[in-house]
């Protein structure tokens, strides 16, 4: 992906209330929440609770600049209960990182924090059989390419109602390592399935490995209101 994310340009913030199951039965509750930031300055922000005892966040923030969006920064945390089991913050501007190959430099212009894939979806031009490689930020100075392709177009039916949707399958790319292994990875490593309205572009369901292996249960994110 050569271009940075386009500013969706909203007026007010877009809310997604979702609710998670694994292997269907329900495990917990989020909200999914895109908003402006003023002129300069939008921002993702994901909240949600599971178990009965865990509860977590991530904020998103990116420069709005020339009508694309730049990863500025992130924000996450998770606890247990009362206790702090994780927090982490990172910056994406002004800053040099070590690459893969020695180089010291800047993160890609067209980098995006991996749970921000929900905001690439909601802007990236989806059409019949479209594909999109953005490189995704994974944690501590590591991005890494994505093989993000739009399969087909089908009607999905969630708590929040019935949306004929793209149906878009996310993946690791190889290729930059070998094509032999980019293909078998394709047939082995389980994909990421998402919904994505075709009106208004949001986010209506998301089925996930909870593993590695095919034989792990699957985990499913299912909208259950859109504001």
């Amino acid at each position: 992906m050569e271009h940075a994310l386009p500013d969706p340009e909203l007026e007010g913030p877009e809310t997604t209330v979702f609710r998670a199951t694994v292997d269907g039965e329900e495990v917990g509750r989020g909200t999914l929440t895109l908003r402006p930031d003023g002129a300069r300055e939008f921002v993702q922000r994901i909240e949600g609770e599971a178990f009965g005892r865990l509860a977590g966040s991530v904020e998103t923030r990116f420069r709005r600049r020339g009508g694309e969006l730049l990863a500025a920064s992130q924000a996450s945390e998770v606890r247990d209960r009362d206790r702090e089991v994780f927090r982490d913050a990172a910056s994406f501007r002004d800053v040099q990182v070590p690459q893969f190959g020695g180089e010291v430099m800047a993160y890609p212009r067209e980098m995006v924090p991996a749970p921000a894939l929900a905001l690439a979806l909601r802007v990236l031009p989806l059409a019949d059989k479209a594909r999109f490689l953005p490189r995704a930020w994974l944690t501590a100075i590591v991005h890494w390419p994505l093989d993000v392709r739009v399969e087909k177009r089908e009607r999905v039916t969630v708590p929040a109602g019935s949306f004929e949707s793209w149906r878009v399958r996310l993946r690791p790319s190889l290729l930059d390592v070998a094509q032999a292994l980019d293909e078998l990875s394709a047939n082995v490593v389980p994909p990421v399935l998402a919904h994505i309205a075709v009106d208004g572009q949001r986010l209506v369901r998301l089925a996930f490995p909870t593993g590695p292996g095919r034989a792990d249960p699957p985990g499913l994110l299912e909208a259950t209101e859109l504001s």
